[in-house]
């Protein structure tokens, strides 16, 4: 498996926002968006990739689960976390089990371009997808994520132009606006105080829910946190 960073911290994006979890950022990625604000997950030479490294994700992330007893949440992030799910699938069976009493819930971050295995799809609670427009510098495609019982689509945004682009997606990929977030693009508190205003207008014209990341309110774009 290859691994970027593990840490501790509150999910700022989607669905649970403000709740404690682990955080395993995976490397490697399939796209390589012009706003990415991870780079070092997928691009060569930022991270240690090393047989050593890998070995040490279960005992990483066993001591902070021991550290922070209340924390159940552990988010699959990366890169693309779904180009790894056979490696996932083995480290998630071993955490359920060696935490048995803790029932653990697994959460992935994704781009949404690669379809979840069956044995996959059944070790995960929720999916965060988040779907790449032009303004990413990405080429179209189609999501391969549709389960609405369990999947949200955050669409990063930065002003009303890119809210337009969204809504233009939501709509020819079918997803339901009740499912949707708009993101605020940007790192820092100052990007997302002065974004917001206009995009959560936007969000209360077409019933879309606003997200503001709150990591970025809290800690800018510091790493590990």
């Amino acid at each position: 498996m290859v691994i970027s960073e593990i840490f501790h911290s509150l999910q700022g994006e989607g669905p649970t926002v403000g709740r404690p979890a682990v955080f395993v950022r995976l490397g490697l990625c399939n796209l390589s968006c012009n706003f990415c604000d991870t780079p070092y997950t997928w691009k060569e030479g930022h991270e240690d990739y090393s047989d050593e490294a890998n070995e040490r994700i279960m005992e990483t992330i066993s001591k902070i689960l021991d550290e922070f007893p209340h924390t159940r949440t552990i988010v699959w992030t990366g890169g693309e976390p779904m180009l790894q799910q056979r490696d996932i699938v083995a480290a998630i069976d071993y955490l359920n089990q060696r935490f048995a009493d803790r029932k653990l819930e697994h959460e992935v971050e994704t781009n949404g371009t690669v379809k979840a295995q069956p044995v996959f799809d059944a070790r995960i609670a929720r999916y965060n997808c988040s779907p790449k427009t032009k303004m990413s510098g990405t080429e179209q495609y189609t999501v391969q994520l549709k389960n609405f019982a369990k999947t949200t689509y955050k669409y990063v945004v930065g002003n009303e132009s890119d809210c337009r682009e969204a809504l233009s997606e939501m709509k020819r990929q079918k997803l339901p606006r009740e499912r949707c977030f708009f993101m605020v693009l940007g790192t820092t508190a100052k990007e997302m105080q002065e974004r917001s205003p206009a995009i959560a207008e936007v969000c209360k014209k077409e019933g879309i829910a606003l997200c503001i990341r709150m990591q970025c309110m809290l800690w800018g774009d510091r790493r590990g946190v």
